[in-house]
């Protein structure tokens, strides 16, 4: 081999050793979970947001999508906490103990019908008053958004009108504040995730449900069970949700893609999902309405519920205040966001 061949080959050796760590740095794949089915429509705002974090990365940062749930809806975090997957949503209705901020949008009468605004709103309210109050403990929160206003439904011919006629049903209900003032008042519940409604009311095993939106009614096809639905101005439960990453990952970003990843998260999230939907929710209650009859609440049944309701956000006050929260302080600081920046009313 002649001097200049061999000095090539080792100019090209070279050339491969600097150039090939950087070109498999490249590009970042985050493996994202998503335990809804692909019809349900945070698939199609999930994936504007991963063009838009692909774009805005400059190519570096690619979402991409599991096939299916690596672990049940309350398991998500410990999963990713754990590398099943590297990032992912909760409803925070399964957050830990130590993380009871985000519940300050789920307290009873917040959500005024306008998902966008409440989700703004509970971003808002958890920097002010929880981000340096609470750990998330291996995973980096990057976003809050809420779904709408909680349905209150019938599956019998007989509507729920009075207070009687909802304690003397069984009733599918989400976990936390909502099964709460249910069991204040002393009905009897049936919990679990909002994507196994369909078998618990399919099989009869409920008279009514609560806690999901017009949207997912028709979502998880129980529409057709449906017979009558109170129509709340305000909403008794939203439910709302937490967007995250693996800390490890997280970590192992450059600063430059950190911060691509806090700009299209965090507010702009909140937005993008909370105008999806309100959309979805003015749609589903449409859809809704030529098959299911709405009616107000009757007096009655409103003061049982602001009565029932009221002890949730006293004990969630109390336990904020353990962490040196000034809770009512939150409380009053979101309803005046949310009254600020809402601008319809899909419930």
């Amino acid at each position: 081999m002649s001097l200049k061949t061999l000095k090539n080959a080792v100019l090209a050796g070279l050339t491969c050793a600097v150039l090939s760590p950087l070109s498999a740095a490249a590009e970042t794949k985050i493996l994202f979970n998503i335990f809804v089915p692909p019809s349900h429509f945070y698939w199609d705002v999930m994936r504007d947001w991963a063009g838009q974090v692909h774009d805005k990365s400059e190519g570096r940062l690619t979402i991409e999508f599991t096939p299916k749930s690596v672990a049940p809806p309350p398991k998500v975090m410990d999963a990713v906490r754990k590398g099943a997957a590297d990032a992912g949503f909760l409803a925070n209705i399964y957050l830990g103990p130590k993380n009871p901020g985000a519940h300050v949008g789920m307290m009873p009468w917040m959500h005024q019908g306008d998902s966008e605004a409440t989700s703004v709103a509970l971003w808002n309210t958890y920097q002010k008053y929880f981000a340096d109050a609470e750990d998330w403990r291996g995973v980096h929160l990057l976003g809050l958004y809420h779904f709408g206003g909680g349905a209150l439904c019938s599956v019998t011919d007989e509507k729920i009108e009075t207070a009687d006629d909802l304690t003397s049903r069984k009733v599918w209900s989400l976990k936390g504040n909502l099964d709460k003032i249910l069991k204040n008042m002393g009905v009897a519940t049936v919990n679990g995730p909002a994507v196994q409604i369909h078998e618990i009311v399919s099989r009869n095993v409920v008279d009514a449900y609560t806690g999901i939106t017009y949207d997912s009614v028709r979502q998880f096809k129980i529409d057709g069970y449906t017979k009558s639905c109170v129509q709340l101005e305000k909403s008794l439960f939203s439910i709302n949700f937490s967007h995250f990453i693996n800390q490890r990952v997280w970590d192992g970003l450059s600063p430059e893609d950190q911060q691509v990843l806090t700009d299209l998260s965090g507010e702009h999230l909140a937005r993008m999902m909370g105008a999806k939907v309100n959309e979805r929710a003015l749609h589903g209650r449409d859809e809704l309405a030529k098959t299911v009859e709405y009616h107000p609440p009757s007096d009655a049944l409103m003061a049982a519920l602001q009565e029932n309701s009221t002890p949730v956000a006293e004990a969630w006050i109390a336990k904020v205040g353990g962490m040196g929260v000034d809770g009512q302080a939150a409380l009053d600081f979101m309803r005046a966001e949310v009254e600020r920046l809402s601008t319809i009313n899909a419930n």
